[in-house]
């Protein structure tokens, strides 16, 4: 992996935000809450967790990536699986693995419907060309969220989130400056052996490349309920040398 500057940066924030996991001997019921606050309340009493509602509106790549690709990221649960068995947890579906490019409309932020036309006129004059992104390693952060820290040595995702910030006056300040996958939560203390054995197998993934996949598009997307388990594709853009294209799905 080509270790520029953007690199390097990437590799110090989840660095950051993951080693804070391993600093205690489980996971932490008050760190933990941030995860269960993402699912029903009467779900998580009958131990099958279900995203609640919301409304989101955001553009990622992915849902769903090619098959090849969501496998690697399937066999990562199942590792984790593995590790804490029946302890409360959710895994993404495969269908709905996606990486945020930006989001444009938080839960608990107003939504003018005027907007969804000027995002999409915005798309239709972004600069973007197919790129790589690269998955080095798993990250669980202390609030018990799993996901796979991506690597784009191009820098699209930063261009992309540039532009869009820079030319939509209305999004919200609070953005990711990471290129993950989300893939699941983990949402009670598993025990100390059990964590033990879940940070080895971290540190065994932290040293290999999981999976590269080409992002050739990306979809304008507004989310209902949380991990993309109920949503509508509003727009698919493409990526191209020149502009990007916009092309209702």
């Amino acid at each position: 992996m080509k270790k520029n500057e953007l690199i390097l940066s990437l590799e110090k924030s989840y660095k950051d935000v993951g080693d804070l996991t391993w600093q205690n001997n489980d996971f932490v019921d008050s760190y933990l809450q941030t995860s269960r606050s993402f699912f029903t309340t009467e779900s998580l009493k009958l131990g099958y967790p279900s995203p609640k509602k919301l409304e989101v509106y955001a553009l990622l790549s992915g849902i769903s990536f090619e098959l090849e690709f969501v496998e690697k990221l399937t066999h990562i649960q199942s590792c984790i699986d593995n590790v804490i068995g029946d302890c409360l947890h959710y895994w993404v579906k495969p269908l709905n693995f996606g990486i945020e490019y930006c989001v444009f409309k938080w839960p608990d932020d107003n939504w003018n419907h005027k907007w969804t036309p000027i995002i999409q006129n915005q798309l239709d004059t972004l600069y973007a060309s197919p790129f790589t992104l690269n998955i080095y390693g798993i990250q669980i952060n202390r609030d018990g969220c799993v996901v796979a820290k991506g690597y784009d040595d191009s820098g699209t995702i930063c261009n992309i989130r540039s532009q869009l910030k820079t030319s939509l006056k209305f999004l919200p300040e609070k953005q990711s400056n990471w290129a993950h996958i989300p893939l699941g939560r983990i949402m009670e203390p598993i025990g100390l052996s059990k964590f033990l054995k879940l940070k080895k197998l971290i540190e065994h993934l932290d040293k290999n490349l999981i999976g590269s996949i080409v992002l050739k598009s990306a979809k304008f997307v507004h989310e209902k309920k949380w991990y993309m388990e109920d949503k509508d594709i509003i727009s698919k853009i493409h990526f191209k040398q020149k502009n990007v294209k916009v092309i209702g799905d």
